[in-house]
């Protein structure tokens, strides 16, 4: 199976990027082994210490020179958070103006929830790309779960459709977990075929109930489990689940 890298916030929740990472070294956890640190995703969970710099970044960057950050959802770019995400992107050019050089300097994609807005795939798609034409960098769809709000990307068709648009995209295993909770099993080779598109840019892991999306340890009875060797070779896989 590929190396397995560290998603932070997940990990880490209300520890700053800075004290996370110094909490994350030699990692092990079960059923999924030793925890890269070749790429490490910051997170909004990583609120401790205020809006992420340029003059942070490079310092966390320059502190560890053999990791390769990068940005994940509605990372605190301001002082006052916001819900940024493929469905609101418009409401917040403040977040865009300072996302824009940050993403540019860590030169590594970039992934972003789908909108729980009821945003039309189509429109969130012309937001994906125009977040990627301003930083020169891939901007990857994050599919969502059924639930109270309007989630776009939460079903098997959603997600069937999504394998059609030829976008940059993340694939949360532990999200399709709540789908098939809800809608059975997929539909057969679906998720394999997810997996393994050169389109599929990171794939995210974590336990959950089927119910909510709770960052948990992997308890090794995941259905997912067996198709992780089966990710795309230019794809990272996060681990998403907690370790404090």
């Amino acid at each position: 199976m590929k190396p397995v890298c560290l998603s932070l916030g997940s990990a880490f929740p209300g520890k700053s990027p800075e004290e996370a990472m110094a909490l994350a070294q030699n990692i092990e956890v079960p059923f999924i082994g030793k925890i890269s640190l070749d790429h490490v995703q910051i997170c909004p969970q990583n609120f401790r210490g205020g809006a992420m710099t340029m003059e942070r970044l490079q310092n966390l960057q320059e502190t560890y020179p053999q990791t390769h950050f990068r940005f994940h959802a509605n990372v605190r770019l301001l002082e006052k958070g916001c819900q940024y995400d493929l469905g609101t992107v418009h409401r917040y050019p403040e977040y865009t103006q300072a996302l824009t050089p940050l993403l540019t300097y860590l030169n590594q994609p970039y992934s972003l929830h789908a909108a729980n807005n009821g945003t039309p795939l189509l429109h969130q798609i012309g937001n994906l790309h125009r977040l990627a034409d301003a930083s020169g960098l891939p901007v990857a769809l994050e599919g969502l779960y059924p639930g109270r709000r309007a989630n776009t990307v939460s079903t098997w068709e959603d997600y069937a459709s999504l394998s059609t648009q030829k976008v940059p995209y993340a694939l949360d295993l532990s999200h399709l977990n709540i789908v098939r909770h809800a809608y059975g099993p997929a539909p057969a080779g679906l998720v394999e075929t997810l997996a393994q598109d050169p389109h599929c840019l990171e794939i995210h892991i974590s336990g959950n109930d089927g119910l909510h999306d709770r960052h948990q340890p992997c308890d090794g009875q995941e259905w997912w489990l067996d198709l992780l060797h089966l990710a795309h070779k230019d794809a990272v896989i996060f681990y998403e689940g907690r370790i404090i």
